[in-house]
């Protein structure tokens, strides 16, 4: 299957599993005017060490901004791989940022036995499309997770991108890596690939610059 599919399918898994098991809240109170909060309005830290997208910096702003940022619904999970490591996904199923329509999932950190504690809690969960599983977070451990400091953001607009488009806001990338039916655009200085497909598919990764080889290059490449 497809790379992108494969995200596109977790997403959608996560909405899925929304609607009937984790928990849906109210809209925001802060949501991005048009124009501010755009994809590609990145801006690094003055060391380089980290980003701030859509109103958020990756490794100091908590799921709580997030609901505060992008309000709507959203529904949280610990999603476990097929090699037992475990993570904490928030997915924002129907935000709107800077007047834009898109889907964004986020990753947060958070201690190994907090999060083996809150997939304890949930019970058998469900598996995902990538051979892991994923487990609701119940509303006794809903305060905890909003605390937790998001690390990573995944953004899937509604709208079309093409190359123009692309190039035109985010600039030349650093490197192009062809896949099935798209193109990967490699941004390391800015922590972002930006998978474009061929039918204007887009999906968005954006990381703290120091960790774009290892979270996002080398598992492009294997």
């Amino acid at each position: 299957m497809k790379p992108w599919k494969i995200l596109l399918l977790a997403a959608l898994g996560v909405v899925m599993s929304g609607f009937f098991l984790a928990l849906i809240r109210p809209p925001g109170v802060q949501p991005s005017p048009p124009g501010q909060d755009l994809p590609w309005q990145i801006e690094r830290s003055a060391d380089g060490a980290t980003i701030s997208v859509f109103g958020l910096t990756l490794g100091a702003s908590t799921v709580r901004d997030a609901v505060t940022q992008l309000g709507r619904r959203y529904a949280l999970a610990v999603f476990e791989d097929p090699a037992g490591t475990l993570s904490l996904e928030a997915y924002f199923r129907d935000a709107v940022v800077g007047g834009l329509n898109a889907r964004l999932v986020l990753s947060a950190r958070l201690p190994e036995p907090v999060l083996a504690a809150f997939k304890a809690h949930a019970g058998r969960g469900r598996p995902t499309t990538a051979g892991g599983r994923h487990y609701p977070v119940v509303a006794a451990d809903q305060q905890l997770a909003l605390d937790a400091v998001v690390t990573a953001i995944t953004y899937m607009p509604v709208v079309r991108f093409d190359a123009d488009l692309v190039r035109g806001r985010f600039g030349e990338p650093a490197e192009r890596v062809a896949v099935r039916d798209g193109v990967h655009w490699l941004y390391p200085a800015l922590g972002l690939d930006l998978l474009l497909g061929d039918s204007g598919e887009a999906l968005l990764q954006y990381v703290p610059p120091p960790e774009f080889d290892s979270r996002l290059r080398k598992p492009l490449r294997n």
